[in-house]
């Protein structure tokens, strides 16, 4: 090498021979950037080349961004770059590999805690993101990393730690809580969203229903606090004030409700938290339906005819369209239904939280006790036995006894019929099975003895909403809910006109909410109810391993040591002695892990030839102790 010589920028031209040939152009911007605010720090290597040129050597990529300044009017043409004029005797390949390959790049913690350093001694976010050529927000990135406890940034430069997982870290600037968490989880059980969720354990994600609903500039102006996760691509933030929002939502509940109660309702109440399940306990009224005016009617029709056309089409500009037609057909549906003086005075509303943050008015809603009472005020106003009061009905009216035993005929006609016409006998059965599953209280409607039962699963499950069965049921409810008629008295015309297929979807949909397979407590597995579900199951080809994943939150921290021990060994054949040295929560953990993905499942899960050897083995032990 010679001394560092002057040169112009114009005189200065790319060796064809560098030998980086991917990536010379990345991040060129950010260079330019930096040589601008910091002048060139190194000197470029060059040879003389033709025509009074000099090829660069070494320093290509700052070559590049020399040449962006000047492009872009920073620096001119002929702006005088610092060069090292290489030794002829050199080979000028040599020094392209070694300007490439003998470097120890900096680790990206020493950069964190360096753009926290600028930070803290004056430079603003802004001036240090333009004279790095970088966005602002990884600036603030690479601050919020660089503030975390020293104790995960030297387990990232160990390597203990990989980037998402420091990151992870960073979700709270609480650097003891940083440093509980990173000495509780095992270097196997620290993935970012296990992270993630031990840090904001007791916070609210900013994707929470009640969120949705209230929104957070509502909460913010409520003084609430939020946290935001600068590392979550999808804009995640932790709410840190629950009672403040729950205020916010039991109040915008209530203001809904109020607007309801001038309806004239018997009662109104709001609830966040509301499924199906907490609504059978009311009959239903339904609204009346009036005849639209000529004028609605035709644009009801015209909306109608509009919407089927474009339903068809490929076109997504279309999907903006089609929404403000359908709520145009809904506003003049609605204006159709009216409700009587006579369901107001008995019935009530609920307005509940639905999944997706929407509020939901449940009407005509009768409570058992208001229930009691209409029936009471009607038999009132009849005779003391029930009968009418007007003597000519009285007289018209046969013998309790025979109206029995004539209806007990006509109930057998029309079995024999049903069996001749298996048709129309699936639309009965759909018509008196879908009453009880879709209209609340309505089940006894149907001349068929036919009743359904909804058992209360997710009140056995400690974790509800994580079941993947009891969301698809949830999914179909709603679906088919969409579709079916509003008021029960127009289901079995509804029924009549379908097909097929689709009564039989209704059908499944009924018969899947019926189940109840679950063992109660004391309840022996070979009881016919259990019996036939473990048959129903078979039947259906059933693979549990693609509805259930044992977790340690769900299942493996709910069952003893030794019970975790023995399912790792029949998953993946026998346990590491060194899993015994474990607390409970820490081998649950590990269990999770390692169980992931080998398809092993709880006992009581299993395909019924997998189980039965080994019910057969607690048969025999209860038999012994007995």
């Amino acid at each position: 090498m010679t001394d560092t010589i002057t040169i112009p920028l114009n005189k200065l031209t790319p060796w064809d021979g560098n030998v980086r040939r991917t990536g010379a152009s990345d991040g060129i911007d950010e260079l330019a950037a930096s040589i601008s605010a910091h002048g060139l720090l190194q000197s470029l290597v060059v040879r003389e080349g033709k025509r009074g040129k000099y090829e660069v050597i070494a320093g290509r990529r700052r070559y590049l961004a020399l040449c962006k300044l000047a492009k872009d009017g920073r620096i001119t043409k002929t702006h005088g770059v610092s060069c090292t004029l290489a030794d002829e005797a050199m080979d000028a390949t040599e020094l392209s590999l070694a300007e490439n390959v003998i470097r120890a790049p900096m680790h990206p913690a020493d950069q964190f805690e360096a753009f926290g350093k600028l930070i803290t001694d004056g430079a603003s976010v802004a001036d240090v993101a333009a004279r790095f050529g970088v966005a602002e927000t990884i600036v603030a990135k690479r601050m919020k990393l660089g503030r975390l406890s020293p104790v995960i940034l030297d387990a990232y430069r160990e390597g203990e730690l990989d980037l998402d997982e420091a990151q992870a870290f960073a979700v709270t600037d609480d650097r003891e809580a940083q440093e509980r968490v990173f000495a509780e989880l095992s270097i196997w059980n620290r993935s970012p969203h296990t992270i993630r969720r031990a840090l904001t354990a007791d916070e609210i994600p900013s994707t929470d229903k009640r969120v949705r609903f209230v929104g957070l500039e509502a909460y913010r102006e409520a003084g609430g606090v939020i946290r935001q996760d600068l590392f979550c691509d999808d804009g995640t933030g932790y709410l840190q004030d629950a009672a403040i929002l729950n205020k916010l939502v039991t109040g915008k509940l209530q203001a809904i409700e109020s607007e309801v109660a001038a309806e004239g309702w018997l009662w109104t109440d709001s609830a966040a938290d509301a499924d199906h399940h907490a609504l059978s306990g009311f009959k239903r009224q339904y609204p009346e339906r009036r005849d639209l005016s000529a004028t609605d009617q035709s644009e009801l029709d015209r909306l109608t005819a509009q919407y089927d056309e474009l339903i068809d089409s490929d076109d997504d500009s279309v999907e903006e369209q089609l929404a403000d037609i359908e709520q145009r057909i809904d506003a003049l549906n609605a204006s159709a239904e009216h409700w009587s003086p006579e369901t107001l005075a008995v019935a009530g509303t609920l307005v509940l939280l639905d999944y997706d943050g929407t509020a939901r008015v449940e009407r005509g809603l009768i409570r058992k006790e208001d229930a009691k009472k209409s029936a009471s005020a009607a038999q009132e106003s009849c005779g003391e036995d029930g009968e009418s009061s007007n003597p000519d009905d009285r007289a018209s009216k046969l013998s309790p006894r025979l109206v029995q035993d004539l209806t007990a005929q006509k109930s057998a006609a029309i079995g024999a019929a049903l069996i001749q016409q298996p048709d129309i006998a699936l639309v009965a059965m759909v018509h008196a099975v879908a009453l009880d599953a879709f209209y609340l209280g309505y089940g006894n409607e149907s001349c068929l003895q036919v009743s359904l039962r909804t058992p209360a699963l997710g009140v056995a499950m400690a974790q509800p909403d994580a079941c993947p069965g009891r969301a698809a049921i949830e999914h179909e409810r709603e679906s088919l809910a969409d579709i079916l008629p509003g008021n029960p008295a127009d289901l079995w015309d509804w029924c009549l006109g379908r097909s097929r297929d689709e009564l039989l979807r209704v059908l499944a949909c009924c018969t899947a909410i019926s189940v109840n397979a679950m063992q109660h407590k004391d309840e022996r597995h070979d009881v016919p109810r259990l019996a036939h579900g473990r048959k129903l199951a078979e039947a259906l080809d059933l693979d549990m391993a693609a509805w259930f994943t044992p977790t340690a939150e769900g299942y493996f921290g709910r069952i003893s040591r030794a019970q975790i021990l023995t399912a790792i060994d029949e998953a993946k054949g026998a346990h590491a002695p060194s899993l015994e040295k474990l607390k409970k929560a820490q081998l649950a953990a590990r269990a999770e892990e390692l169980v992931c993905g080998t398809g092993w499942l709880p006992e009581p899960l299993r395909a019924d030839s997998d189980s039965d050897e080994q019910h057969d083995g607690d048969d025999a032990v209860a038999m012994a102790a007995e």
